[in-house]
């Protein structure tokens, strides 16, 4: 018996062509979902409605915010993910802003094309930056700043691998908030989660400090972020992600200064979109085979 794959957006040829080879038939569909035996989605969000129509659903990424995973389980249909595929190219992507912001690339651009001195900067050497979330992205940016010469200091909800590693830990987020020169977001997008920067969190960051969010836009209170920009508390800020992609133009964020938006582009790096596609073509395969790994699996079959 053939089975059918539902794929949502853009995924590695490569990824394709491994679930043709193993005798799936491909199934595009952006809009509506037709009914099939697996459904391979990026960023596309998945209705409760939506996901009885197939046996497994897998995430071309690591968050599963846009799949409902209470309508997963009591539907009795696996979700997977590919965990560690893009944490590399997210952390580039983090570090890509602080440069960017803390350099201050735009001002030194600037100066270049009106052949005007060049700007005093901040730079990030000896800077204090927290990491909210220490998954594989975290661990990684904090390894990439450790070697520029920052101060890492680590929130998360278990910090020992934190300890371990020799990175300072903050158990309290307000506390650390005031003593963080940036804050950088590796952390899910859950009901606890959400908006965690609020107004009142954003005005404990120091005066001239930079957020980073390179995981969930949901994660920021985004009309705070923007009075916090336009009115000068905060230096900069460096989002890849918004609460809604892409940001309608009439977003309070498109006029405040300092700020840096990237298209939700840290994973698409050659090496990352690869990994990520073939990682999830291969949970189908392994699906259907009987024998999931376990720490792919963030909803079993019921």
């Amino acid at each position: 018996m053939t089975r059918t794959v539902c794929v949502t957006e853009a995924v590695h040829e490569d990824a394709l062509e491994l679930l043709r080879e193993n005798g799936f038939d491909l199934i595009e569909a952006a809009t509506s979902l037709p009914k099939a035996d697996a459904l391979l989605v990026r960023i596309r969000p998945v209705q409760a409605a939506e996901v009885a129509q197939f046996e497994v659903i897998s995430k071309h990424g690591v968050g599963v915010d846009n799949i409902p995973l209470a309508a997963a389980k009591a539907a009795g249909v696996a979700v997977m993910n590919t965990p560690g595929a893009n944490s590399g190219a997210v952390a580039e992507q983090a570090l890509m802003l602080m440069l960017a912001l803390a350099r201050d690339l735009d001002a030194q651009r600037a100066a270049s094309g009106a052949a005007l001195p060049p700007p005093r900067v901040a730079g990030l050497e000896g800077r204090r930056l927290l990491i909210v979330g220490f998954g594989a992205s975290g661990k990684k940016l904090a390894a990439l700043a450790s070697a520029l010469g920052m101060k890492v200091v680590v929130h998360s909800r278990s910090m020992n691998d934190a300890r371990h590693a020799g990175y300072g830990v903050a158990p309290n987020l307000a506390a650390a908030l005031p003593k963080a020169d940036i804050v950088s977001l590796h952390c899910p997008l859950t009901e606890m989660t959400r908006h965690m920067l609020n107004a009142e969190m954003l005005a404990l960051l120091p005066k001239g400090s930079y957020v980073i969010n390179c995981a969930r836009g949901g994660l920021i209170d985004e009309a705070a972020l923007a009075d916090a920009l336009t009115s000068g508390a905060l230096g900069g800020a460096g989002l890849d992600v918004t609460e809604i992609e892409p940001l309608p133009l009439d977003a309070a964020l498109h006029a405040a200064p300092r700020l840096i938006l990237t298209p939700h582009a840290a994973a698409m790096s050659d090496g990352a979109f690869r990994r990520m596609g073939m990682m999830a073509a291969q949970n189908i395969l392994d699906h259907f085979a009987g024998r999931p790994k376990p720490d792919h699996t963030v909803v079993s079959k019921g």
